[in-house]
């Protein structure tokens, strides 16, 4: 992707990152502090629906496995998570599931539809194909600058603080041009919870790095919980800061998809019933995202492995600053519009296969 007028990409004290004016620089590394308590939970919501894909293989512990979902999961209604109706995924329709991260234990979070003053710094959407043969990732980043209903122009993570849940919903909706049909949130030590239920998790590292006392190597290396968070969360080690850590965030992604799904798991019910008594209580999703409504999908897709689950980022123009002072990445507006043309016409999987990583 071209960037033509992108600027070095540099932190600043507030809750964005300062992108001061100069030439791209894809080499040189930059200084970026990372913050304790906001975390790349972007990624992790998407576990649940991986988490009870492959919980509904295993048909003895369907219902088992749901009630321990609904009964420790947190339920919201829809006027806590959706701006107006929201349109019903039909069958043979692509289906948008909106993944948020939250530093808040699940159950503070049942408040979220009124929770403004809070920025969700995390987000990604996964679009699950129509037919049901394939899954795509698509991460946001946070500082995007985009339309934010009622309040002109914004970061894309500001509109949770200016409305809440729905407004957020509604802005991420509004940016790809299509429903959101349902939202799930995952809180910080969920994650720790599922690596570790797993086994730990094997991930790819492009490059060799240390943060918060773990040491990576290139290629690959076997993470437990807490070394998977730092692995996440690193972004000052790198030159383009909080895309790499994006891209190691799918690195670990891929990783524990593969994890979840091959056959060691998938043949040992109690360690799905782990995975599931481990990971639920720190989930919060939309009430109509209920176990019942993820084994209907589950089933669905149960023919889907970890290459057919593609990963892509939001299309980033550049870097600069708003007109208000503000350090943002503007949004590639051609790149945009064939992502809505892939919304629309459930073709997502082809633009991901397409699309290239943005770096500054």
């Amino acid at each position: 992707m071209s960037l033509s007028h992108a600027h070095e990409y540099r932190p600043d004290s507030g809750a964005g990152v300062d992108y001061a004016n100069g030439e791209l620089d894809r080499s040189e590394p930059m200084r970026r502090r990372p913050k304790k308590k906001r975390t790349v939970t972007r990624i992790l919501a998407v576990f649940v629906i991986l988490i009870l894909l492959a919980a509904a293989a295993v048909i003895g512990y369907v219902f088992y496995l749901g009630k321990t979902f609904d009964d420790t999961s947190i339920q919201l209604g829809h006027d806590d998570v959706f701006s107006g109706e929201q349109p019903v995924a039909e069958q043979g329709d692509g289906t948008n599931i909106l993944l948020l991260g939250s530093d808040s234990r699940a159950s503070d979070i049942d408040d979220a539809g009124g929770a403004t003053g809070n920025r969700s710094d995390t987000m990604m959407v996964m679009h699950l194909d129509g037919d049901r043969d394939g899954a795509q990732i698509m991460s946001i980043p946070r500082d995007l600058w985009v339309p934010i209903e009622g309040h002109c122009e914004g970061k894309i993570n500001a509109a949770m603080s200016h409305g809440g849940l729905p407004l957020a919903t509604q802005t991420v909706s509004d940016f790809i041009d299509a429903p959101i049909h349902h939202v799930a949130i995952i809180d910080f030590e969920g994650f720790q919870a599922l690596t570790d239920s797993v086994g730990g998790v094997d991930v790819e590292s492009e490059q060799a790095f240390e943060s918060n006392g773990h040491s990576f190597s290139e290629g690959t290396n076997h993470v437990n919980g807490e070394a998977a968070l730092s692995f996440v969360r690193a972004r000052k080690n790198f030159s383009d800061g909080d895309l790499q850590r994006g891209r190691n965030q799918q690195a670990f992604l891929k990783g524990i998809t593969d994890k979840i799904i091959s056959a060691d798991t998938l043949s040992n019910p109690n360690k799905i019933s782990g995975i599931v008594r481990d990971f639920s209580p720190y989930m919060t999703v939309d009430d109509s995202l209920s176990s019942s409504k993820i084994a209907s999908m589950a089933y669905e897709m149960r023919d889907v492995r970890t290459g057919d689950i593609q990963f892509f980022s939001a299309p980033v123009g550049g870097a600069g600053r708003s007109g208000d002072g503000q350090s943002i990445l503007t949004v590639d507006e051609q790149a945009q519009s064939e992502i809505q043309d892939a919304f629309a016409n459930d073709t997502v999987d082809d633009y991901a296969e397409q699309s290239e990583d943005s770096h500054l």
